[in-house]
């Protein structure tokens, strides 16, 4: 554990397993008081790997404080619901890590001359909209922080082309935030508002892991130059970086977390 997160008021939203939940708790290693927001607050417990402790407890356990968040961010209306109760316990906040979204509509109809139009919407939603609500909602608590910063997530999809035209609408949704970032960094730099985001690879999740039946991405690790698949605290470490005054002159950035993969 650190200290160069002390006093330090996050968000971290998808935090209930996964990637989020791996991120919550590192910024709670390294000081921060940390209100966890998912649609589930106890997803973990339903997925093979993940913990079944929710995330609010741990981080509570490594001494920090926390709030539970249950908000479907899909919902217009819950990010500013989020915002507002998070402003009403804690007084403000710093930092907003948007790691919520995946991949989740079935991937053998995710081609791109196939894809259902309803499964490009409902990726939007969860991938991009809920993230431009969130940076939304929070920009007017954020100039009020000394050392404000948004972290949103892309992804790997955003940077390649898979064979056979698969992940489509998840990569859509995933370029489109990247771009929402750099604008949002542009807009709102001059007042000291840090936006990146963090482009995980192959993440072995305890979602991706059971669905590598159908996408394969289990096998992997021969695609990156590292000859490993990525862990949850290895994303973890780049939203840290990114959320810290280590990155205090980088804007606009995304932040590549892959091993260098290679998609073929």
């Amino acid at each position: 554990m650190t200290d160069e997160l002390d006093g330090y008021r996050a968000i971290v939203t998808g935090a209930g397993r996964g990637i989020g939940r791996s991120v919550a708790l590192r910024l709670a290693e390294a000081g921060a008081d940390v209100a966890v927001v998912d649609i589930d607050l106890e997803s973990g417990k339903s997925i093979p790997g993940e913990a079944d402790e929710p995330t609010t407890e741990a981080i509570i356990a490594l001494g920090r404080r926390s709030l539970g968040i249950q908000a479907d961010l899909t919902d217009e209306t819950a990010a500013a619901r989020v915002v507002a109760t998070v402003e009403d316990a804690w007084g403000g906040f710093d930092i907003v890590a948007n790691i919520a979204g995946g991949a989740i509509t079935p991937y053998p109809r995710s081609n791109a001359s196939t894809i259902p139009l309803e499964d490009i919407r409902h990726l939007l939603d969860v991938n991009l909209m809920s993230s431009v609500a969130m940076c939304q909602a929070a920009i007017p608590v954020l100039r009020r922080s000394e050392h404000p910063a948004i972290v949103n997530t892309t992804s790997l999809s955003a940077a390649v082309v898979y064979p056979g035209g698969f992940l489509s609408g998840y990569a859509m949704s995933k370029i489109a935030l990247g771009y929402y970032t750099r604008a949002l960094a542009e807009e709102v730099g001059p007042e000291g508002i840090r936006v990146n985001a963090v482009a995980p690879g192959y993440t072995m999740t305890g979602r991706v892991r059971a669905n590598s039946v159908d996408t394969g991405l289990a096998e992997k690790a021969q695609d990156v130059a590292l000859r490993r698949l990525g862990e949850p605290e290895d994303i973890a470490d780049g939203v840290l970086f990114l959320a810290s005054t280590r990155s205090s002159y980088i804007t606009g950035h995304t932040l590549a977390i892959d091993g260098q993969t290679r998609v073929k």
